[in-house]
């Protein structure tokens, strides 16, 4: 039971549903109310958890000091039970690429590339992990977009995912801050400081607040938008704000963001599905 539990953990259920969901929504978001392809979805599943896992697979020596309740570090899964399931999560991936266009092939292919070189190398890179997993999270949007023939459509919810989760990264890279300088990381906070990364995060969520109503003020999105954004993303990003120019709170600021980050999607949606309706 241990293991089975070790192995829902490592994969991260919750990271997983929240990648399928920004595919859906690029996908919706121009061919609503078709079903996205299962093969796209289920493909993009699978590369999120294993970029999961392999994560965590390589930053078991961190997380004992970061994140010790987490599957490796806590012994709920030995190191290699979890190298086996990243191998066979890459198996099985590769198994629906026979019915996926190449295109949309090869994204992933590189998705899953960039995961590995993330977790092995960029992570502790200065700001170059930080902008290379906003990068793919935002793209999940454009995978979506161009799964349904427009990617265009999909790169205002990217670009605002992108800020997003940048925001977020830096916060999170201030709670992780000891074990990443116990381990040599050169992440922002352990070269410039906590209050540097805090006032750099503050200052992107200051932007994404200014900038939110844009899309509705243009008529890209319905009102359906702006109401979502309005009564959930926003106070969020004000809070996240006031908690990060105060350097404070760094933990419970990243779970509201990513609280956030599933509002902001539905948002996109939702304001997305009213205009075309």
């Amino acid at each position: 039971m241990r293991v089975i539990t070790g192995i829902l953990s490592i994969m991260r259920l919750h990271n997983v549903v929240a990648a399928v969901f920004c595919v859906a929504t690029g996908y919706w978001i121009v061919s609503w109310p078709e079903i996205p392809p299962l093969a796209v979805l289920t493909a993009v599943a699978l590369a999120t958890a294993a970029g999961n896992v392999i994560n965590d697979y390589n930053d078991i020596g961190i997380d004992r000091i970061n994140k010790p309740k987490r599957a490796l570090p806590s012994g709920r899964l030995a190191s290699r039970t979890a190298l086996s399931l990243y191998f066979v999560l890459l198996l099985l991936l590769i198994s629906t690429f026979p019915f996926l266009s190449v295109q949309i092939s090869i994204w992933i292919f590189v998705w899953i590339i960039l995961l590995f070189l993330y977790s092995r190398f960029f992570k502790r890179m200065f700001l170059a992990g930080n902008l290379l997993v906003s990068a793919v999270t935002g793209s999940g949007f454009l995978l979506g977009a161009l799964v349904a023939g427009r990617i265009a459509q999909g790169m205002i919810p990217a670009a605002f995912t992108f800020l997003f989760v940048l925001g977020r990264e830096l916060v999170k890279d201030c709670e992780d801050l000891e074990g990443d300088k116990r381990f040599g990381a050169r992440t922002i906070p352990v070269v410039c400081g906590q209050v540097v990364a805090l006032n750099y995060a503050a200052v992107i969520f200051v932007i994404l607040a200014i900038l939110f109503p844009i899309p509705w003020v243009k008529g890209v999105y319905s009102t359906a938008y702006m109401w979502i954004m309005s009564f959930s993303v926003l106070p969020i990003l004000i809070f996240s704000i006031i908690f990060a120019l105060q350097k404070r709170k760094n933990g419970l600021v990243s779970k509201l963001l990513k609280l956030g980050m599933f509002f902001g999607i539905f948002a996109f949606l939702a304001g997305s599905i009213q205009r075309s309706g």
